[in-house]
């Protein structure tokens, strides 16, 4: 299939491209197949079965593949699936396409002719195999000589050094950002300059400094000899930036929807364009190591990680797969020699990574309550420097109950059992997430899972099983744990897009949310065999049954819902006008009512709805910052409990390789 436009969209197939005058995406071959399959069937109604089998007849392949490409197509084509221009879908059938195709062809000038051979040259993805299973990495020993540079209360959030060797800072006061130069001999910090808007990145060359600062949109600016000078303002958030030795080329780390991808802009075009580079997920923390090479992690959908090595001469793109995940930064030391911080082999750590042979060094450990938010380096005289946060997370309470877990780590999802008054919490004081247990005022750890996160934590009503979600090794599972017998007597794993609600009344099943197409699905587990039994389309947050029927959220008109047995649905409140918190854990079900979770401004109110007399009771306030886990009653007393982040500090370090 030839070149085709669709409203403002040039498609090409050939080269699986959807270009608008500034801007470029790809497409995944599947998802462009796709695309071009529902455009040569206008008017159609066309089933996810049938698109496999026509396209693919020789393959066995899950229909979820169609579901995910018609939302990849929608969100760069920005086509909204309840009002749609292009592509509707028909329920239970499956998708038509209705949009306009066009095949003219746009007259383009030479400036334009010339950006667009400097941009749309062809990507090739290049899959390599080499030695990367953990077992078979080099561990390489590596002395180095730490040197605490700064230490202070509140958030430093980026960090980069000139070429005068001197340290530049970022720390965020309040809703303002400041910026600093660190004198590495006198360790004296001198302010520079304040922004009224938040820095998100500082990136330093030869001369000059760039720098993104983010209100309603990003800006990107260079300043040189006290000089400043706009560079591009984005609509989007930007995260992180690199720049290339010559100053020609400016790498961005771009948000949207919760998407991360790696954009280029030529820094020599007045009019600058933006070039999307490739992405099957999510690509993150560009950085050049000359003028030609650009590096950047990449995880794809199934979160296997990769270190992407794209060519700004030939457009190709090598990816080499990383034993390393969860990875919070990525910064060139030499040559093939990179500093990188993220987790190996259950250890958190920043590391050396060098790539021929692949091999690893520690060069600091990082703490379960510490993120790295800056690195910069010194390659000649073998320096690097990085700014961590120590955010550690306590868990608290207000009303019935008094009670706080307070350590030096992140304590996480506390969840009170009535009958034995313990605590129920997440918390990865011990490198890895685990769930464990307060009682008595000893905390104790009951399980030894291993997890890179544990997303969510609910105990049945006799309060004789947990049910958790956690993730690892990129797999997401939930797991049962029997309060009675000590013991995990069930783990299995789910689709990654799948969320833990509840237990049922028969504590037999577990209630899930599972996506489906654009929607949230409720879903019905049996522990026992794992298998699935849908129960509403577009429904999730809560969900509790008794012996007759089910409640539940629903997405649809925002209304708390009963469905019995026999197939007939109650609508028990309306929540248009409350301002709810859209997550899990903001309504909680109770045979008396509900308690739910809502937003007035920069406050959270957790009210009382009861079912008997038709009546809300406002219970508590908190702060935005303050995240809620549970809520109940103690002697008809409520009680909340929440999150809560501890005090910030940051601390800038350096250290020194040693021969």
């Amino acid at each position: 299939m030839g070149i085709f436009y669709i409203g403002k969209f040039k498609i090409e197939p050939e080269k699986n491209k959807v270009s608008l005058p500034k801007a470029e995406f790809r497409l995944e071959p599947r998802v462009m197949s796709i695309l071009c399959y529902l455009v040569k069937h206008p008017g159609q109604v066309l089933s996810k079965e049938m698109i496999l089998s026509v396209l693919w007849p020789n393959q066995t392949l899950e229909p979820e593949l169609v579901t995910k490409a018609v939302f990849e197509i929608r969100k760069i084509l920005n086509d909204n699936p309840k009002s749609p221009q292009f592509i509707e879908t028909i329920p239970r059938k499956g998708y038509v396409f209705i949009g306009k195709v066009e095949s003219k062809a746009t007259k383009l000038n030479i400036t334009s002719l010339l950006l667009l051979g400097i941009s749309t040259c062809a990507l090739i993805f290049l899959f390599f195999i080499k030695n990367t299973q953990q077992n078979e990495i080099q561990l390489v020993n590596l002395t180095t000589k730490k040197t605490i540079r700064h230490s202070s209360d509140g958030e430093i959030d980026s960090i980069s050094v000139n070429n005068r060797n001197q340290l530049l800072f970022t720390r965020k006061e309040h809703a303002l950002s400041e910026l600093y130069l660190h004198d590495n001999k006198t360790l004296k910090n001198t302010l520079l300059d304040t922004q009224q808007s938040k820095i998100k990145d500082i990136f330093s060359t030869n001369e000059s400094d760039y720098i993104i600062s983010c209100d309603d949109a990003c800006s990107i600016v260079k300043r040189s000899k006290n000089r400043v000078m706009p560079v591009i303002t984005l609509n989007e958030r930007v995260v992180e930036l690199s720049v290339s030795p010559n100053e020609k080329w400016l790498a961005l780390q771009t948000s949207k929807h919760n998407r991360h991808n790696v954009v280029l802009v030529s820094l020599e075009d007045q009019d600058a364009k933006l070039f999307y580079l490739p992405h099957d997920g999510s690509e993150k923390h560009p950085v050049f190591a000359n003028n030609e090479t650009l590096y950047y992690i990449s995880q794809s959908a199934d979160r296997t990680t990769y270190l992407a090595n794209y060519n700004l001469d030939t457009r190709q793109t090598l990816t080499q797969p990383l034993p390393i995940d969860r990875v919070g930064s990525l910064s060139h030391y030499s040559g093939e020699e990179f500093v990188i911080a993220g987790r190996y082999n259950g250890q958190y750590a920043l590391w050396l990574l060098a790539l021929e042979p692949m091999s690893l060094s520690v060069l600091a450990n990082i703490d379960p309550q510490q993120k790295v938010v800056g690195v910069a380096i010194e390659a000649k005289n073998k320096a690097i420097h990085y700014a961590v946060q120590n955010r550690p997370i306590t868990i608290q309470s207000k009303g019935a109950l008094s009670l706080k877990i307070e350590h030096p780590s992140l304590n996480l999802d506390g969840v009170y059992l009535a009958q034995s008054n313990n605590l129920i919490f997440s918390s990865n004081r011990s490198g890895s997430y685990e769930v464990w247990i307060e009682s008595d005022g000893q905390q104790s750890k009951l399980t030894d899972i291993n997890a890179s996160y544990i997303h969510a934590i609910k105990v049945d009503n006799k309060e004789k099983l947990i049910a958790f979600s956690y993730t690892k090794d990129k797999t997401k599972h939930i797991a049962i744990y029997s309060l009675l017998n000590n013991a995990l007597i069930s783990d299995f794993s789910i689709k990654n897009d799948s969320y833990l609600l509840n237990f049922d009344h028969t504590s037999t099943h577990l209630f899930i949310s599972q996506r489906a197409a654009q929607n949230y699905d409720l879903v019905s587990l049996n522990i026992e065999s794992q298998t699935h039994a849908k129960i509403a389309i577009n429904v999730g947050i809560t969900a509790m049954s008794d012996e007759n029927g089910v409640y539940f959220y629903s997405f649809n008109d925002h209304t708390l819902q009963y469905q019995a047995n026999i197939g007939k649905t109650n609508k028990l409140y309306d929540f248009k006008d409350k301002a709810l918190s859209i997550r899990a854990s903001s309504i909680k079900l109770t045979k008396e009512g509900f308690f739910y979770l809502s937003k007035i401004e920069n406050q959270q109110v957790i009210s009382f709805f009861e079912l008997t007399t038709q009546t809300t009771k406002p219970l508590f306030m908190l702060n935005a910052n303050q995240f809620v886990t549970d809520f109940g009653f103690i002697n008809q007393e409520p009680y909340v409990i929440y999150d809560e982040d501890g005090s910030v500090t940051s601390q800038i370090i350096s250290l020194e390789v040693v021969d």
